[in-house]
């Protein structure tokens, strides 16, 4: 009796060995599963952005594209003018600024940054689509802006409502669409005191929407066809993004993307989205409204 109760505790004590050795088996096993199946996630990234008023849509489409690859990236953006952008730089307001005038070198020394050039934009002079001009000289268009010329008669042009006073518009000191104006149109000369100023390229384009006589300019890439407003040719140059591709069209304007740097090198998530931007998805987001500037 003694050996066959032995012969049973024996036989217990195997099986309940290998119930034990393949217990544990099953939770070593499990506890590797759950580890490779919740891996760390990505560090949440917190970018803040200036832009200009006439690169907020370029730097929201670029910021829409990049969080598609880094879901965990977050965004702020706070819209002035290219100016106000590069002077709030240096006192760490934002990561990073579009902007869209040449940045002097004083202004990038400032902010300890650098410019990227991002692709072309340009200047598009804006009538009334009941005005019938067409074309204009930039000679004739800076009398416009300076006042010389301040009725459409003056011109030839007959704007059926009767009203024949040219009302000039224009952006606030600042602005980058202004900075093109100054340097490729007026060359100094002083803007008419009777210009209105419009705060952004929007208020720009309703004022014109609802005054036959008015005439402004707005950043190409805001512009469209849709707008009730006419983008005017430009020395015989039609306002056309080929144009502004081929580098034909008269009042041309590169956005740029101002990045501050230490000791000449980016921070790591700058970088990352900087590396983005110069990848096929970032370049065919920003050249949904710029256009690819040619090799050199």
């Amino acid at each position: 009796m003694r050996e066959l109760f032995q012969l049973y505790a024996h036989r217990a004590s195997a099986h309940f060995l290998r119930f034990a050795f393949s217990f544990l088996l099953f939770a070593f096993s499990f506890v590797l599963f759950a580890c490779r199946a919740t891996p760390t996630p990505p560090p949440a990234i917190h970018f803040k952005i200036g832009t200009a008023d006439s690169t907020q849509y370029i730097a929201r489409e670029a910021a829409n594209a990049y969080r598609r690859a880094h879901p965990t990236t977050t965004f702020d953006f706070s819209t002035s003018n290219s100016t106000m952008a590069l002077r709030q730089l240096p006192f760490d307001q934002f990561d990073f600024a579009f902007v869209e005038r040449n940045p002097r070198a004083d202004e990038l020394e400032r902010a300890h940054a650098a410019a990227l050039e991002l692709g072309r934009d340009g200047l598009f002079v804006i009538v009334h689509p009941s005005n019938p001009l067409q074309n204009l000289t930039r000679e004739d268009l800076k009398k416009i802006f300076t006042g010389e010329f301040n009725t459409w008669s003056q011109m030839g042009i007959a704007l059926p409502n009767g009203s024949d006073e040219i009302q000039v518009l224009t952006r606030e000191e600042g602005a980058g669409m202004r900075a093109v104006m100054e340097e490729k149109v007026m060359e100094g000369a002083r803007m008419t005191p009777t210009a209105l100023i419009q705060p952004t390229n929007l208020d720009m384009l309703d004022y014109v929407m609802d005054h036959p006589n008015a005439i402004g300019y707005v950043a190409a890439n805001i512009w469209d066809a849709n707008s009730r407003t006419r983008a005017l040719s430009i020395d015989n140059i039609a306002p056309t993004r080929a144009n502004i591709r081929a580098g034909t069209y008269p009042l041309l304007q590169s956005v740029f993307l101002i990045v501050p740097q230490e000791s000449g090198e980016f921070a790591p998530n700058s970088a990352s989205f900087v590396d983005f931007l110069a990848s096929s998805d970032g370049r065919s987001t920003l050249y949904q409204r710029l256009s690819e500037i040619p090799p050199k």
